[in-house]
């Protein structure tokens, strides 16, 4: 079944990403199985789906990203160009600028469960990230995940901005500001558990026969790499502290004999 995804999926994303237009916009917070959806859309054709893995392999579109939050003018048109939708951070926070970009977009809002089953997937992924000071020091000699820290500290102020803080109830507060923003039947409200049938109804398209929704739980995925992160980014401080004790060293030495 695995292999039949990727399959369906490689054969939908392989056109001319020339000339694609927006179709999708996600405006659920991350950890609203936006993995699993960005599968979902690709197997149904909307791919590519800008999720913020895609910015691990474009890092020069965070700087964007980043101008975004602190106010600039971005042209979301040539920011997303190439892509059919979007889910996740860091377009959820423009999702309505994004909406200008592309009206005929359609919007869904991935929720979860529940507030605090949110709240503690933030806490065991995100938040090892964004609230983490030892970690944007750790990884600062990587640009790439450099620039991702500058990006998820940038996501958690407006979060602040926008909901007093970052709790449990800041999924509803988000969720409920995203319903009253767009007018009644313009959303689907939509939880991954619910399968195919919502999300294929809303977007007419034909449910996929025999191949399962795609079921993405990437906590463990997502702690395995802060914790290569980090160790990637200790070892390259070590390097610059060997190279910089060597240069040092030899710089007295050589003063000292002089």
């Amino acid at each position: 079944m695995a292999t039949a995804i990727l399959r369906q999926r490689h054969e939908n994303n392989k056109r001319d990403k020339t000339d694609v237009e927006l179709r999708v916009i996600g405006a659920g917070l991350p950890r609203t199985g936006t993995l699993s959806l960005k599968t979902a859309l690709e197997i149904l054709g909307f791919g590519p789906c800008h999720h913020m893995v895609d910015l691990m392999r474009e890092p020069d579109r965070i700087i964007g990203f980043i101008q975004a939050y602190d106010g600039e003018n971005v042209d979301f048109r040539q920011l997303l160009k190439g892509y059919r939708s979007t889910v996740d951070a860091p377009t959820v926070d423009f999702y309505k600028e994004i909406q200008q970009a592309y009206p005929n977009a359609k919007i869904i809002l991935s929720v979860r469960d529940s507030n605090e089953k949110w709240f503690e997937s933030f806490q065991n992924t995100i938040g090892l990230i964004t609230c983490s000071r030892f970690y944007r020091f750790a990884v600062y000699p990587l640009r790439f995940l450099r620039l991702q820290s500058q990006m998820g500290e940038k996501t958690t102020q407006k979060w602040i901005r926008d909901y007093g803080s970052i709790d449990s109830k800041m999924h509803e507060k988000h969720n409920q500001r995203v319903i009253n923003e767009n007018k009644r039947g313009d959303v689907l409200v939509y939880n991954v558990k619910e399968g195919w049938e919502p999300l294929c109804r809303f977007l007419e398209v034909d449910v996929p026969e025999n191949i399962p929704f795609p079921n993405v739980n990437d906590t463990k995925e997502f702690q395995r790499r802060i914790t290569l992160a980090k160790i990637l980014g200790l070892c390259l401080w070590a390097g610059i502290g060997f190279v910089f004790t060597g240069f040092s060293y030899f710089f007295l030495r050589k003063t000292y004999l002089i």
